[in-house]
């Protein structure tokens, strides 16, 4: 009967995780899908101006959302309804100063845009910001297959939007005010559904929680600068049309980061869950590595040894100085196994999360300023693979002292450093094997053995999971 309830347990955790994935992945797969036929369809001066809209509002959304997403997440719902209603007038008054400082700052120092553009834009940033918090909520309050069902109506029409626009003339104008609307009648949509409010008598720690609630805040600041630091960077130094060529060569295949995403905001909720079993926490992280690395391993070695192919066939040769850049940039991907950050930020410790993502974001401005006057775009490129590294070693040494164990028994490399060389040794051959094929063919042979490979080892590794219990 135990062993019956613990199966049925793990596999509800499973469904709520399936549900969370896709209600993140299906607008990230649009937006993805949309930036392959636009860079085809634009001119690059037109492309690099598409992308800055997408780098500007990232940037913004998360500064002026100051933490809340990693808040909602890791924090018990009756608790932080609690203690937002007795601290709503401080909390009031921090975000609309927050949001009036970050869209002016926006509205003047943003590059490429008139002025009714840049209106329009923040118009834009307030409705996904406010439905993006609506949207963890909904999550948060056990919701996924519904969060997951609106978030897939919202990628269709976000996409079918973008290529209505392609197709009667192309005007970024008309874009953005589309996926406003769009992006506003979801936020609705999800207002309605979880309109539910549920009170709590739970006593509060107020200075401790906010302070805590101000290091997360900081965090998620300062993470977006050092994702989006490199393009921050070049976007000021380079014309549009050289900034789409970074751009492209650096662009993340949306699937990591919402792996990451994804799997963070799942370990949040259940380590939340269970702060005083060291044991259990230890076990969720490295369950996460086991399985997110049966899917990054595969994908990487796939994108490394197949990148000319698959160049050539989504941008029709048009980007093909991107090539360097995309080398150098996809060895970040092999880190794309667990949130890093995410058993410190479970367990309060806002200001080593805080460190962490300084520490990232100095190694990278420090490294760009050696290094592009070096290396070029290249040198900006490395300067964030080798700080991603750093910042994430100093997340794993953090977080295994706090859970009294060691780095390497958190991080299971041994038989990570195995699975990854027995893929490298099998794609090796794969490439040599197909080397006097075209292009076309090789990519027909790889991609289905790149799905098989992935299929595979989940179903082991699933197989292996439930057998334990």
């Amino acid at each position: 009967m135990a062993n019956t309830l613990s199966l049925i347990f793990k596999a509800e955790k499973t469904r709520k995780f399936f549900w969370l994935f896709f209600s993140r992945i299906m607008p990230l797969v649009a937006l993805f899908l949309i930036t392959i036929i636009y860079s085809r369809k634009l001119t690059y001066d037109d492309y690099g101006k598409f992308q800055s809209v997408w780098m500007y509002t990232n940037i913004i959304n998360v500064i002026i959302s100051f933490g809340i997403a990693s808040v909602i997440l890791s924090t018990e719902l009756g608790f932080l309804m609690a203690f937002i209603k007795s601290n709503r007038r401080k909390l009031m008054l921090f975000y609309l100063a927050l949001w009036i400082s970050g869209l002016v700052t926006f509205f003047f120092l943003a590059k490429n845009f008139d002025s009714s553009l840049k209106f329009l834009l923040i118009v834009f940033i307030i409705i996904q910001n406010i439905g993006s918090v609506a949207d963890n909520l909904l999550i948060k309050k056990g919701k996924e297959k519904i969060s997951g069902i609106i978030n897939f109506f919202y990628a269709f029409l976000f996409f079918g939007w973008h290529m209505y626009i392609l197709n009667i003339g192309y005007s970024l104008y008309h874009l953005v005010a589309g996926i406003t609307i769009i992006s506003a009648i979801r936020f609705i949509i999800i207002s309605i559904i979880s309109s539910r409010k549920k009170e709590s008598n739970l006593t509060l720690a107020n200075n401790q929680f906010l302070s805590h609630w101000g290091f997360l805040g900081l965090n998620d600041s300062l993470g977006v600068l050092a994702k989006w630091i490199d393009k921050l960077f070049l976007l000021y130094l380079l014309t549009a049309a050289e900034f789409a060529v970074f751009f492209n060569g650096s662009i993340e295949i949306p699937l990591f980061g919402l792996l990451v995403g994804v799997t963070g905001n799942f370990l949040a909720i259940e380590i939340s869950a269970n702060l005083r079993n060291s044991r259990t926490i230890i076990e969720l992280y490295k369950q996460s590595f086991h399985v997110l690395s049966n899917i990054v391993f595969p994908l990487f070695l796939f994108l490394f040894f197949f990148r000319e192919d698959l160049f050539s066939l989504a941008f029709e040769e048009k980007y093909n100085a991107s090539l360097p850049i995309f080398v150098i940039s996809i060895f970040i991907l092999p880190l794309r196994i667990n949130s890093y950050s995410v058993i410190l930020q479970c367990l309060s410790q806002g200001k080593r999360v805080l460190f962490g993502s300084l520490l990232d974001l100095s190694i990278a401005i420090i490294l760009m300023a050696v290094l592009y006057p070096l290396l070029g775009t290249k040198g900006v490129a490395l300067s964030v693979v080798i700080s991603t590294y750093c910042q994430s070693y100093y997340y794993l040494w953090h977080s295994s002292k706090l859970l009294n164990t060691t780095v390497l028994h958190l991080l299971p490399l041994k038989k990570l450093g195995i699975r990854f060389l027995k893929i490298f040794a099998f794609y090796l051959v794969l490439s040599f094997a197909l080397y006097n094929f075209s292009e076309s063919y090789r990519l027909i042979a790889a991609i289905p053995i790149t799905a098989g490979i992935v299929i595979l080892g989940l179903i082991k590794y699933f197989k292996t999971y439930f057998n334990k219990l």
